[in-house]
This record gives structure tokens, sequence and C-alpha cells, in this order.
């Protein structure tokens, strides 16, 4: 959950990621933090089918699954924004993006 810090047009969401391995033992793939040489994960990106449009100051809440079936993984998100509808969930079943496992 966040708070907007400008009136926009939201039309998904990057995702990356930092994880401490052991100690001072570090691997990111977030732009601020990058670990030289890491090119064995890459970022997502999280589309909205339709656009949000936000004041400043609203709160946006997201909300991820990740979901395995029948030899596949793949993500499902959806997005709240108080006094708005819930936006759809996105990606259900794998059904636009999957892995194969």
């Amino acid at each position: 959950m966040f708070k907007a810090s400008e009136a926009s047009v939201i039309h998904g969401f990057a995702g990356y990621f930092d994880s401490v391995l052991y100690k001072d033992v570090m691997i990111s793939i977030n732009p601020e933090s990058h670990s030289p040489g890491m090119f064995s994960w890459f970022p997502i990106y999280f589309p909205l089918r339709t656009p949000i449009f936000v004041d400043k100051g609203a709160t946006i809440e997201l909300f991820f699954w990740r979901k395995v079936a029948n030899g596949k993984v793949w993500y499902e998100w959806t997005v709240l924004v108080p006094g708005q509808a819930p936006a759809p969930i996105h990606n259900p079943n794998g059904r636009s993006y999957w892995i194969g496992l």
C-alpha cells in the first residue's frame, strides 16, 4: 500500500527484488542497488487492462498471487483505490502469461 505523490494515470507496476543471502551477501535487480553482472533475473511489469486515474494523496493497494498448477507458474494481480471499483483480477489462471515448470 502506498500514497500517490502526484495526481496520476497508472498503466501498470514494475517489480524488482533485492535479497540478503547471508550476512552482507546480497543480490539485487533494483536499479538503485543492482548487483554487478546480475543478468539471470529480470524486472517484471504488471500491466493494467484499464488505466487507473488517482488523485494526489490517494491510497493505492496492490494485491499479488503467485499460482502453480499443471506444470506452470504465473502471477495474478489486482489494484484497489478507495472510492473506485476494484480493478479486475489480471492474468486469471495464467491466461495471458505463465512460465513452464
